[in-house]
């Protein structure tokens, strides 16, 4: 396998790494100020106990009823039959637990549903909705894997019918629904192709994807006849603008995008959706649109943070259908990440799990800091207290695989082949890998910063640092992970990693 980035860009002053005035480029000058103001926030950052124990016993005070009630009826929700047809999947299940939690944090916190609001269910249209989203998402980009780009591009460009989501009145209420068979569009092999993810057909796939559509319309006129036309609009829309930018990505991706096209992709992708989102939830739960309008950005903001690991673990995927954070800064700023992506993307897109995100952070650390220094400037400059809480949790959890079974484990070793599996020689080898990185773009804080980062995804080095460092560097670590000051970060790193 290829060595990670060794090629350096023009230099910035010393004393001053990030400098506009250095910039030629509108891609290099995002980037420096991106940069610019992490540092400003570095600086800034304190983390009083006594301050943080204030922030959490007035959120959990906020929460003190609202808590038990939404365990319980997330308890209640799952023991419904209809519903666990499409939970048998393993892989569902961290979907579903980030829907569950991302709807209680939405009802409580943003719309400020009382305790007893949360027994009405009221929002489980539109967890439902985020559902199909995200497994229709998965089945449409299986599908053009299997059947290729150019296919995939003469279907879409049938006119023969509309591929968009529809609704009717009917004479029970209103009614969503397709003009279309997928069965009638897509060949017969590839629909007896299996999803690797999920080890069934794509025939099977979308009969999952017609069940959570039936589900849907189950539930679509439990409002009432005014709300549920309101409902179905939006349904409508939010699903018809993933679809849109799924028909840019086979017909108008273009492998030398700019930095500025990438932003305002991900905008499009991600806050223009969660706005629509948010806006079925707020008809669902009675509340007025523009008395919430303007607290609809900050929640956009944080599906684009959580987008960006998603960036990460996809690479390989990505890097030659679609935009990716992680795959840009590779192609454009650190030529050998790239070429080894290339080389290995196929074999990359066969790992899962811990495996898959320490191979990515290993072999392309130049472009992870990057694009994690990108998630730490959205949670810096666009969330509140609660909401950086929430990110960082979301981080350590889907990205590090803390707490969560479906990630648990990892050994460095394993992708380096290598049978000797000592704490040292594990440290030694990552710290190899990552300060050998070269861009005006990384300072040296940085690489330390980031062999911290690599060490917690290893089962063995994660319980050598907890073991030795103290409880607030813990809580820093861990419940501040995208805010802790690079800077000192890194010299918790350096104390952990110089082995004498």
């Amino acid at each position: 396998m290829i060595n990670a980035a060794n090629n350096r860009q023009t230099d910035f002053p010393t004393a001053n790494p990030f400098q506009l005035s250095d910039c030629t480029r509108e891609s290099e000058r995002i980037i420096v100020h991106m940069l610019q103001e992490n540092v400003s926030f570095d600086a800034r950052f304190t983390c009083k106990t006594g301050k943080e124990l204030f922030h959490f016993f007035r959120f959990t005070a906020s929460m003190l009823l609202a808590f038990p009630i939404g365990i319980y009826m997330r308890k209640k929700i799952r023991k419904n039959k209809r519903l666990n047809h499409i939970m048998q999947f393993k892989e569902m299940q961290q979907v579903r637990n980030n829907i569950e939690k991302g709807s209680f944090a939405y009802d409580t916190i943003l719309f400020k549903q009382s305790p007893i609001q949360l027994f009405k269910n009221k929002s489980h249209l539109a967890n439902l909705v985020c559902l199909a989203i995200l497994f229709g998402d998965e089945f449409i980009d299986g599908v053009a894997n299997a059947y290729g780009r150019e296919n995939i591009q003469k279907v879409l460009n049938q006119s023969d019918f509309s591929y968009y989501l529809h609704y009717k009145k009917t004479g029970k209420g209103y009614e969503l629904y397709y003009e279309f068979d997928i069965c009638d569009v897509l060949p017969l092999q590839v629909q007896e192709s299996i999803n690797k993810k999920y080890g069934i057909t794509y025939k099977a796939f979308y009969s999952h994807l017609q069940f959570l559509l039936n589900e849907m319309n189950q539930h679509l006129n439990k409002p009432g006849p005014e709300k549920a036309a309101e409902a179905a609009q939006l349904i409508c829309k939010v699903c018809n603008r993933c679809f849109d930018t799924y028909k840019a990505d086979i017909n108008e991706f273009d492998e030398d995008h700019s930095l500025a096209e990438l932003l305002q992709y991900q905008k499009n992708k991600d806050e223009d959706i969660i706005q629509i989102l948010l806006t079925l939830r707020a008809v669902l739960l009675d509340k007025k649109q523009l008395q919430y309008q303007k607290l609809f950005s900050s929640w956009g903001s944080m599906v684009r943070s959580m987008q960006l690991y998603d960036d990460m673990q996809d690479v390989a995927l990505d890097c030659d259908f679609q935009m990716n954070t992680l795959s840009y800064f590779a192609k454009n700023y650190f030529t050998n990440e790239w070429e080894w992506l290339q080389k290995n993307k196929i074999v990359v897109r066969e790992l899962t799990g811990i495996k898959l995100h320490s191979t990515i952070c290993y072999y392309m650390p130049a472009s992870c800091i990057m694009t994690l220094q990108y998630a730490r400037n959205i949670t810096h400059n666009r969330l509140c207290w609660v909401q950086r809480k929430i990110q960082n949790y979301l981080w350590r959890k889907n990205w590090l695989g803390l707490n969560n079974p479906l990630l648990a484990g990892g050994d460095i070793a394993d992708i380096l082949n290598k049978k000797e599996k000592s704490i040292p020689l594990k440290f030694h080898d990552i710290k190899k890998q990552v300060l050998k990185i070269e861009s005006p773009f990384i300072t040296d804080e940085m690489k330390w910063a980031f062999v911290t980062d690599i060490a917690l995804l290893d089962q063995e080095l994660k319980n050598y640092i907890f073991k030795k460092i103290t409880r607030k560097e813990k809580y820093l670590l861990l419940n501040c992970y995208l805010e802790f000051p690079i800077h000192l970060k890194a010299a918790l790193s350096k104390k952990l990693f110089t082995i004498n």
